[in-house]
Parts: C-alpha cells; sequence; structure tokens
C-alpha cells in the first residue's frame, strides 16, 4: 500500500521488529561444537568429527538465496566451504579460541539469535487470521491514508536558515530543477527537479501534509516545513482524490502487518511474565 519511499514520508506499517540472523553466523555456531548431531546423517566428516547435512542444506540454502543456481558446482562448493571451516574450527579449538571471552559472547549470541528465529517462525506459523480481520486493517489502512494524494516539489536541507534562503531563490526566478541538483538532500528527487510521485496525503510527514492541504496547484508553502529529515522548501504540484488499492491486492501486506502485531502482542506477554533484574 505504499509508493516508492522519498524523504517526505512518513511510515506506516513494517516488519522491521521481527529480529534477524545471519546464516553464515548460526553456521559458526555449530560447525564450531565438537559435538557430533547423531540424530542428522554426516554430509562429510573432517578428522573424525561428522558435519551433519542439515548444516551442509542450510548453507546450500543461503546461496540459493543469494541468486546462485542449484548445480554440481555449487554443491561441490558447499562441500568445500563445510571442509574448510570444520577445519578451521577445529584449530580454533585447540587453540582455546572458544575459551576467549568475546569468542563466548559470539557464540552465545549465534544461539540465542537461531532460537529466537526458530520461536518466530513457529509462533507465526501458529497464528490464524480471520477474513474480519483483514477486512479491519484493511479500513484502519485506507483511513489512516487519507482521502487525497498530492504530488509535491521540496527541496530538503539541513539547516533552517538555507531552506529560508533557497525560498527566496525560488521567489526570485531561480528554477527549483537547479536548486534541487545543488541543495536538496532528497536522493530520491533530487535529479527529478524535486518532485515525488503521487502519494497518499498520509503517508507524507504530518507536518508536511498540514502545510499543503490548504494550497492550489502550483503554490509554494510560504515557510519552511521542518520534519525529522530536516527542512523543507515545498511547493504542491498536483492533487486528487486518492483512490485505494482493492483489498485482494493488498492482503498480503494486511497479513504481514497484522502478524507483526500479534507478534508483538505476545512479545509484551513474555515481557510483562520475565523476571528482569
Amino acid at each position: 500500500m505504499k509508493k516508492t519511499r522519498h524523504c517526505l514520508l512518513g511510515a506506516l506499517v513494517s516488519l522491521r521488529g521481527w529480529c534477524s540472523y545471519s546464516l553464515a553466523t548460526s553456521l559458526l555456531f555449530f560447525v564450531i561444537q565438537v559435538k557430533a548431531q547423531t540424530a542428522v546423517a554426516p554430509f562429510v566428516v573432517v578428522n573424525g568429527e561428522p558435519q551433519s547435512a542439515l548444516m551442509a542444506d542450510l548453507l546450500l540454502k543461503e546461496q540459493l538465496s543469494r541468486g546462485a543456481v542449484n548445480s554440481l558446482e555449487l554443491q561441490a562448493s558447499v562441500r568445500l566451504a563445510m571442509i574448510q571451516q570444520g577445519l578451521m574450527a577445529q584449530e580454533a579449538v585447540k587453540e582455546g579460541l572458544d575459551k576467549q571471552p568475546g569468542t563466548q559472547a559470539q557464540l552465545g549470541l549465534a544461539r540465542q539469535n537461531v532460537l529466537a528465529q526458530a520461536w518466530q517462525q513457529k509462533f507465526l506459523q501458529s497464528v490464524q487470521l480471520q477474513e474480519s480481520e483483514l477486512k479491519e486493517e484493511y479500513r484502519r489502512q485506507i483511513q489512516l491514508l487519507g482521502p487525497k494524494e498530492y504530488r509535491v516539489r521540496h527541496l530538503l536541507v539541513q539547516e533552517e536558515a538555507t531552506a529560508k534562503l533557497l525560498l527566496e531563490k525560488v521567489r526570485a526566478g531561480t528554477r527549483i530543477a537547479d536548486l534541487a541538483v545543488e541543495y536538496s538532500r532528497d536522493e530520491s528527487t533530487k535529479s527529478k527537479g524535486g518532485l515525488t510521485e503521487w502519494t497518499p496525503q498520509g503517508q507524507f510527514f504530518p507536518s508536511i501534509a498540514k502545510a499543503v492541504e490548504s494550497l492550489q496547484p502550483g503554490q509554494w508553502v510560504p515557510t519552511p516545513v521542518s520534519s525529522p529529515a530536516g527542512w523543507h522548501v515545498v511547493q504542491l504540484d498536483q492533487s486528487r482524490a486518492f483512490i485505494p488499492p482493492v483489498m485482494d491486492k493488498v492482503k498480503p501486506e494486511l497479513v504481514q502487518a497484522l502478524l507483526q502485531k500479534r507478534l508483538q502482542e505476545k512479545m509484551e506477554q513474555l515481557r510483562q511474565k520475565a523476571k528482569i533484574e
């Protein structure tokens, strides 16, 4: 339900609150373990220590997720990587590196991240969303987006004094396209004369949306506008009624938003029950 973001936009819904982890880090944690994983057949045995097929599968999937093509060559490279990591891990243990506080902290964090990811996946798979919940979330987000959408031109700078100077230049007839290239800090619009895409008013920073709501196309906001991104010199280019996408088109985003909400609620429950010192 979002258009391309630029520095005028505020935030709506995302899943960025989820914990993330590196497959490489988790693989390092498992590879360094000196005990064999007896529940899974070994993929390769290095100096008597089995490296499990599950670990090899994780490493292969990581490469595939980066765009690699599954081939005999890729599988051979995975086998070589398993052997090399196993050898280096064994040498690290021989030299006592696994006893160093920094290494132990990294191993502990990798283990914690992997377990957290596994728990999240299990929890989210257990969530059952009702169609009525999706419809309510759809109505809520459409209301947040507002009845209008705008295209605006703007210059984004760090200091208010600079914004005032640029506004005077605009009023004196300087082309905003030239000013945008030279001064604007918004990389997504500076090469377009400061012009944004059509954007629902609810996706603008509130200060920007309020500043342009009473303008006619072509008018400038009379004073610089402040936002978390900096100071803006703003002109309303065009305005029109916002036609929201049909619900089916944005259902995946609605599902993600509701799953994130359930996850946050569950985390709050866990925090409330936890003994934290």
